[in-house]
């Protein structure tokens, strides 16, 4: 498993996939993202990915009304 520390603060669970929510990249940094934009340029690419890489297989629908 890859170090944090050297790893641009990413967290990967035993079978590779970045885990969201235990990786510090994804914690709001005030000395950087000052501004929500910000915050969202600097992780969206790697938020796509993930989630690409975990539920690439996974169908998707759109409700969007009661069922």
């Amino acid at each position: 498993m890859a170090d944090p520390e050297w790893d641009f603060g990413i967290v990967y669970d035993d079978q590779g996939l970045i885990q969201i929510l235990q990786s510090p990249f994804f914690d709001v940094d005030p000395e950087v993202d000052r501004t929500v934009e910000e915050y969202v340029a600097r992780i969206l690419d790697t938020v796509v990915m993930a989630v690409e890489d975990q539920l690439g297989t996974v169908e998707w629908r759109l409700v969007t009304g009661p069922q």
